[in-house]
């Protein structure tokens, strides 16, 4: 079985038996869409991500963080949302590799509680982790802006994983 094939599978697996899915009440339908960075206000975009409904598994969006440039342009991250915000799946490349490799994507759960400590004022923002981590991946909407991050337990930002403003779909 092809290893994007595999995971989708197991991120289905996921979402139809995950507990947490039972405890997380709010969608996740805010990150759908096409999203789009850029190295300066206004300037040429140099990544996009597009999440969409999946054609094949059913209650999920999903996409890809990718580059701007190269042939063929380089995959960042694949992403894999359960429609209801119960789960994540997330698989980035290895270090000093710049391609995606067949690694299954990383299961995280809904923690509804971290996610409301960490809004502040109008936006959107849902916070996922593994069983026993201390850092959380945190995805953030608000005006028309989408980030998507990790956060130590102090609530600091140990890595952007994307960040960009919204974009108009093909």
């Amino acid at each position: 079985m092809a290893p994007i094939r595999t995971a989708l599978l197991s991120i289905a697996i996921l979402i139809g038996v995950c507990p947490a899915a039972a405890l997380a009440a709010d969608d996740i339908d805010f990150v759908r869409g096409c999203w789009a960075t850029r190295a300066t206000p206004g300037g040429p975009v140099d990544g996009f991500l597009r999440l969409l409904p999946d054609r094949e598994i059913e209650g999920a969006l999903s996409g890809h963080a990718m580059s701007a440039y190269g042939d063929p342009p380089v995959s960042r991250l694949d992403l894999m949302f359960a429609r209801d915000g119960s789960t994540l799946g997330l698989r980035r490349p290895v270090p000093n590799y710049q391609a995606l490799d067949a690694r299954l994507l990383s299961h995280y759960a809904r923690v509804p509680q971290v996610g409301a400590a960490l809004l502040s004022g109008p936006g959107h923002v849902a916070a996922y982790a593994q069983d026993g981590a201390k850092e959380w991946i945190v995805v953030k909407a608000r005006d028309e802006r989408l980030s998507i991050q990790r956060v130590d337990g102090d609530g600091r930002v140990v890595e952007t994983y994307f960040d960009g403003e919204r974009d108009g779909c093909d």
